[in-house]
């Protein structure tokens, strides 16, 4: 394990030669790690591409995070129920916060280990992770409320059908679609103003750690709206938030934010904003996550949503690989 000291100069192995080198994003967290390793994980300092290599990332940490927030939720879980006083338990405000933060921050760790270039500290993740997030969700509402204002005045009446705003807003899968677009419209501007904001280190992987983390904030507050909601099935909406949690918002947030970093290459414009591939890329999103509700609320069998998320992290591979590669173009025009 003597190359794994170092977690940017590790030279490469039989997976990275055989061009399956994404399996490192799994296999060394199974390995032991050190002191010394973690402590290198934290520096704050932003590397420079001939500090690197254009291999796969090989992060750990985030499965150790994965546990703690298993072994804790456990805990709190059969305390929860020895209590037996269920919808009144103090308990259940710990469930609901544990139960909602535990796969978007293994989520969100995962991605800040992913970022070679360590550009953002841990505790800028952390303020786009709340305030990111909440501002999102600001705007979210502020859209849905504007849409609510749609007048119901008929526009059209032949004596036996009519036509409102309204009742196009409500029709069949226009709700889906509606909520899909908003949602990912509110994270999308967040997610450029704060890439815009960190313009000269708008690489791919650091727009896919800014997209992951306005994500993970967005997931974590609504999943504990759904989990306190439904106190009956408690346990079901845990687990059903926490497995669900990979394919959704901070999958969402990490694919917009890696697709706007990798059409502006360092060089961040508002224009970037009516870009034909950001606009594709937006609506690519907006698809996926429009299958999603409607396949979780329709009741479709539970491998439609394996094939889902199979499809949203292949193209997360996809960018992660676009990051990678970068680092590579990086070193060659510096030598």
């Amino acid at each position: 394990m003597k190359e794994q000291r170092s977690n940017n100069r590790y030279s490469s192995n039989w997976l990275d030669r055989h061009h399956m080198g994404f399996v490192n994003l799994v296999l060394y967290a199974l390995l032991p790690h050190t002191a010394e390793e973690r402590d290198e994980l934290v520096q704050n300092r932003h590397l420079k591409a001939y500090e690197m290599n254009a291999l796969w990332p090989r992060p750990w940490l985030y499965l150790r995070a994965m546990l703690l927030f298993a072994v804790g939720l456990l805990l709190l879980y059969f305390c929860w129920k020895y209590e037996g006083r269920e919808e009144s338990s103090t308990l259940l405000p710990g469930l609901a916060v544990v139960g909602s933060l535990a796969m978007p921050v293994t989520l969100l760790i995962f991605f800040w280990e992913v970022n070679k270039w360590r550009s953002l500290t841990l505790l800028d993740v952390l303020r786009y992770f709340l305030i990111g997030s909440i501002l999102a969700i600001a705007i979210t509402f502020a859209l849905l409320f504007i849409l609510d204002l749609t007048p119901d005045e008929r526009w059209y009446y032949n004596g036996h059908n009519y036509f409102t705003p309204r009742l196009v807003l409500d029709y069949d899968i226009v709700p889906f679609i509606v909520t899909a677009c908003i949602e990912e419209f509110a994270k999308g501007i967040i997610i450029f103003a704060i890439l815009y904001r960190h313009s000269r280190e708008c690489h791919i992987l650091h727009g896919i750690l800014v997209g992951a983390a306005v994500g993970a904030g967005f997931a974590v507050f609504e999943s504990a709206g759904y989990i306190v909601m439904d106190t009956d099935h408690l346990l079901n909406a845990v687990l059903v938030r926490s497995f669900t949690a990979p394919a959704c918002h901070v999958a969402w947030g990490a694919l917009m934010g890696g697709a706007i970093a990798m059409v502006a290459k360092g060089r961040m414009r508002l224009t970037l904003l009516l870009h034909p591939k950001v606009i594709a890329a937006f609506l690519l999103i907006c698809a996926l996550h429009f299958a999603w509700n409607y396949l979780q609320s329709s009741g479709t069998p539970i491998n439609w949503s394996i094939d889902l998320s199979i499809v949203t992290w292949f193209l997360l591979l996809l960018a992660i690989r676009c990051g990678v590669h970068e680092i590579d173009e990086e070193q060659r025009m510096e030598s």
